[in-house]
C-alpha cells in the first residue's frame, strides 16, 4: 500500500513536493521583476494528477509583492515528475519546437519548456495561455473558427519534419485497441458482440502507410488557442506513426463528450465535422481513406478509458461511445 506522496517507484516526488526547485526554478519566474523589489508572499504545489508509481503534474505558484508600491503578482507555471528520463527528452522535443515557432517556422505553437532537472527527474513548464479547446466547446457560441484554427494545427504538425526515430506501428496500435476492448467487454458483457465486431473491422481494414509526426494524445483540454495560435501541450507521447491517427483520437474525444457533458450530442457532431472537413483540405487525400476505421478504433480506447477513470455514469458513457463507433463505420460491419 502507497499514499501519496510517498511513492516507491517515484522517489523524486517527495523532495519536490518540499520545495527542493525553488532556487533552480524562482529565479526564472520572476526574470522579468526587478531584482530585489520583489518579495515572495507565497508558495504553493498543488497536485493536478498523479498516477502511482508512474508520474505527477503539479501546478507551482508564487505569489510576490513590490516592496516599493505594494503591487501584487502571481507566476504560475507546472511541474512534471517522471518515473525516468523521459522528462529529458520531452524537453529537448519541447525547445526544438519553440525555436521553430520563434523563428517563424510552425504554424503551431508549444508550451514553452522553462527547465529540466535531472536529479529530480522534473520537467518545469510554462502556462499554456489562452483557453483550452474544451472550455471554448463548452462556452457555447460559435465555435467553428477554433475548431477551424486547430484543424490546420494539427494538420501542420503532422506533416512537421523532425528528427525522430521512435515509431509507433500498426501492429502497436491494434494491440492498443484490443486492449481497450477487452476491457469494454468485460466491464459491459451486453456490448461484447458490437465490440467483436467492430475490432474484426479494423483488424480486417487498416493498412500500414509510410509515418509521420504523430501527437498521440489529442484531446481537447490538451490544445490552447491564444489569439490566432494554437497551442499543444503534452507531448510527452510523440512518435512517428499513422498521422490520421491524431484527428481520430480528438474527434472521438469530442463525440464521446469526454469533459464535455454539457455538450449537447448533435453539437459534438457538428463540431466533428467542422475540424474534420477542415483538416482533410490540409493534409494529402490519400490519408483519409483509413479515417473512420481509426476513428472506431479511437471510440473504442475511450470507451475503455471512461471505464479505467470510473467516470460518474461510465456504464451510459461507455455505450454511448460504442454506439458513436457504429455510427462512425457503417460501410465496415
Amino acid at each position: 500500500m502507497q499514499v501519496f506522496p510517498y511513492d516507491r517507484k517515484l522517489g523524486n516526488l517527495l523532495p519536490v513536493l518540499g520545495g527542493a526547485l525553488e532556487d533552480e526554478l524562482e529565479p526564472r519566474l520572476l526574470t522579468d521583476l526587478e531584482p530585489g523589489r520583489w518579495r515572495i508572499e507565497q508558495r504553493t504545489i498543488q497536485p493536478t494528477r498523479y498516477r502511482t508509481e508512474l508520474g505527477a503534474a503539479l501546478r507551482y505558484t508564487l505569489r510576490v509583492r513590490d516592496r516599493l508600491t505594494a503591487q501584487s503578482e502571481t507566476r504560475r507555471c507546472y511541474l512534471k515528475v517522471y518515473r525516468n528520463e523521459r522528462g529529458a527528452e520531452t524537453f529537448q522535443l519541447l525547445q526544438a519546437l519553440t525555436d521553430k515557432a520563434e523563428a517563424g517556422g510552425a504554424p503551431y505553437g508549444v508550451v514553452r519548456p522553462i527547465a529540466y532537472v535531472r536529479e529530480l527527474r522534473t520537467l518545469a513548464l510554462e502556462e499554456a495561455r489562452g483557453p483550452a479547446l474544451q472550455q471554448i466547446l463548452l462556452h457555447g457560441g460559435d465555435w467553428s473558427a477554433a475548431l477551424r484554427a486547430v484543424a490546420r494545427a494539427v494538420a501542420a504538425f503532422n506533416q512537421d519534419d523532425l528528427p525522430l526515430t521512435e515509431r509507433h506501428s500498426l501492429a502497436d496500435q491494434l494491440a492498443d485497441v484490443n486492449r481497450a476492448a477487452s476491457l469494454v467487454r468485460w466491464a459491459c458483457p451486453e456490448l461484447r458482440a458490437q465490440v467483436e465486431a467492430l475490432t474484426a473491422a479494423i483488424e480486417a481494414g487498416l493498412t500500414d502507410v509510410p509515418p509521420a509526426l504523430i501527437h498521440r494524445d489529442l484531446k481537447t483540454d490538451h490544445i490552447f488557442l491564444s489569439g490566432d495560435q494554437v497551442i499543444f501541450i503534452d507531448l510527452d507521447s510523440v512518435v512517428l506513426g499513422d498521422p490520421v491517427r491524431d484527428p481520430a483520437h480528438l474527434v472521438a474525444h469530442i463525440t464521446a463528450r469526454v469533459g464535455l457533458d454539457a455538450l449537447p450530442a448533435d453539437e459534438a457532431r457538428r463540431a466533428a465535422d467542422v475540424f474534420v472537413d477542415e483538416y482533410f483540405a490540409h493534409v494529402p487525400p490519400a490519408w483519409r481513406p483509413q479515417f473512420q476505421l481509426h476513428r472506431v478504433g479511437a471510440l473504442i480506447e475511450v470507451a475503455g478509458g471512461i471505464f479505467k477513470r470510473q467516470e460518474p455514469r461510465w456504464p451510459e458513457k461507455v455505450a454511448a461511445a460504442i454506439a458513436e463507433a457504429h455510427r462512425a463505420a457503417p460501410g465496415a460491419l
